[in-house]
């Protein structure tokens, strides 16, 4: 049942964003439901279907992502404000933006792209002079177009401003809460820096933190070819799989519990550690239920939970259906890896293969899981890139069980920094390790992203192919659950 409302909800809201008919479209299907339930033989189902259509039309109805009026008429002319540093600045290579909250605004947030000297703050009262402009839908050296301007607006952004002129003012207008979180990040990525050497510096804190700043352009790239710029940015596809290897690479000290202990408090501590924002939020809650359903070992319960988390997150904001790619993924690698990883993972286990792909250290578990995420998300992943990696199937579960490694030892480098006087000294020996992780990790990336013909250019492809694609999948986890096939039973120990 609780698919069958989840599936209905997320189709309303799909509904009225494409005909914008409102509450007189909800409240005929309510109409219409209810009236066939009451002199029809339909099952109550059909009631749910069409209370969980109207609630998702309602829901969608309500959402205003146009730009504040008043500032609209501003575009085009140089204007100066007052505003709020409203979230974490975003650190590139020759630049940083901020998103700030303007004191005379209620509904709209500013984004400004400014030099990376001097640098502000979460919370700071800042006075702003530039050129209002707004954002545009930009396309990438592969050709796709990314939808810049509804990308931003999901979030109430819906202005910018190049380049303009900063002076900080005197007051305080964040969380503190925040505040600390951030600070706290940024003295655990400082103290890395201080003790492994660039970029491996930026590997371990991208790994850990999404910061990647002192990557290199080149390097970034070289991950986007063998697909896995996912360990290096802030994403649930990243969070969910990380989560789950450090699960199984931690459940051989002996029962799962501790491997299911150690894996939620890692993303409970990770969460807050990145200041608990919206995409954040979303991605741990996808790999808490992930590693459910490996702990479990029950995938119908652990695909109960993704749904009712799937319906709570369109509430708050039906928005991240179509606009927010974390969010996209996350879900869709959670899907995945419920579904299909333990069809892999006996797939392994009952043929020849499975002679070099040991149990010992979860390595298995591991593999599987990657395979079945990467398998599940391909189609979005070529929609959003405009490229296929032909070499990620075989460097994913190559890298991957070396991430929780990464991530373990730069988090203990960076925590032992924080002790006065020998914390240099006592994180030196973690420093070292996480750097001779993080080289093997650049060095298979960097080898593998020139084998030639590594990658393959798809350009965009339509939402048709992308439902087509997934309709396959269903076809073949149904195929793969009937009562012909051998059924594939979840590892439990």
């Amino acid at each position: 049942m609780i698919y069958h409302f989840s599936v209905s909800f997320a189709l309303g809201i799909v509904f009225e964003k494409i005909f914008g008919f409102g509450w007189s479209a909800a409240l005929l299907i309510v109409l219409v439901s209810v009236v066939v339930f009451l002199f029809s033989r339909f099952t109550k189902i059909f009631l749910i279907i069409g209370l969980a259509l109207a609630l998702g039309i309602l829901r969608m109805s309500f959402v205003d992502a146009s730009p504040d009026q008043n500032l609209y008429k501003l575009v085009g002319q140089k204007i100066s404000f007052e505003a709020t540093v409203s979230d974490e600045p975003d650190v590139r290579d020759t630049s940083v933006r901020y998103t700030v909250k303007p004191d005379f605004l209620e509904k709209s947030l500013v984004l400004l792209v400014a030099d990376r000297f001097p640098e502000f703050k979460y919370g700071n009262k800042i006075k702003v002079s530039g050129k209002l402009d707004l954002p545009k839908n930009f396309e990438s050296d592969n050709g796709t177009e990314f939808d810049y301007i509804n990308y931003l607006a999901k979030d109430k952004i819906n202005f910018l401003i190049y380049r303009p002129n900063i002076e900080k003012m005197e007051g305080y207008g964040g969380n503190k809460m925040v505040a600390f979180l951030y600070t706290l990040k940024n003295i655990f990525v400082k103290n890395i820096s201080a003790v492994v050497p660039e970029p491996n510096a930026s590997l371990a804190s991208g790994v850990i933190f999404g910061a990647k700043q002192s990557l290199g352009q080149e390097l970034l790239d070289d991950f986007r070819k063998v697909g896995l710029v996912h360990i290096v940015v802030l994403s649930g596809y990243n969070i969910t799989i990380i989560a789950v290897g450090i699960f199984y690479a931690t459940s051989f000290f002996g029962k799962r519990n501790l491997g299911f202990i150690l894996s939620a408090v890692f993303i409970v501590l990770f969460s807050i550690m990145v200041g608990l924002g919206a995409t954040v939020i979303r991605a741990c809650i996808m790999a808490l239920i992930a590693i459910l359903a490996k702990f479990l070992g029950r995938p119908a319960d652990a695909l109960r939970w993704l749904f009712i988390a799937g319906i709570l997150m369109l509430l708050w904001n039906p928005l991240i259906l179509f606009y927010d790619p974390s969010f996209q993924l996350s879900f869709m690698a959670t899907l995945g890896l419920i579904l299909f990883s333990p069809f892999i993972y006996s797939f392994i286990s009952n043929h020849k293969i499975q002679k070099f792909i040991p149990t010992k250290f979860g390595l298995r578990e591991i593999i599987s899981s990657t395979l079945a995420v990467q398998f599940f998300v391909l189609p979005l992943l070529i929609k959003m890139s405009g490229f296929v990696s032909l070499i990620s199937f075989l460097v994913n579960p190559l890298i991957l069980p070396l991430v929780p490694g990464v991530m373990a030892l730069g988090a203990l480098t960076g925590a032992l920094g924080i002790l006065p006087f020998a914390g240099t000294i006592l994180s030196w020996p973690f420093g070292v390790l996480t750097y001779v992780l993080t080289s093997v990790i650049i060095s298979i990336t960097e080898i593998s992203a020139r084998i030639p013909l590594s990658t393959l250019q798809t350009g965009t492809i339509p939402l048709s192919i992308i439902f087509v694609w997934y309709a396959g999948y269903g076809v073949l986890f149904w195929k793969l659950t009937s009562p012909r096939s051998s059924r594939a039973e979840l590892p439990l120990s």
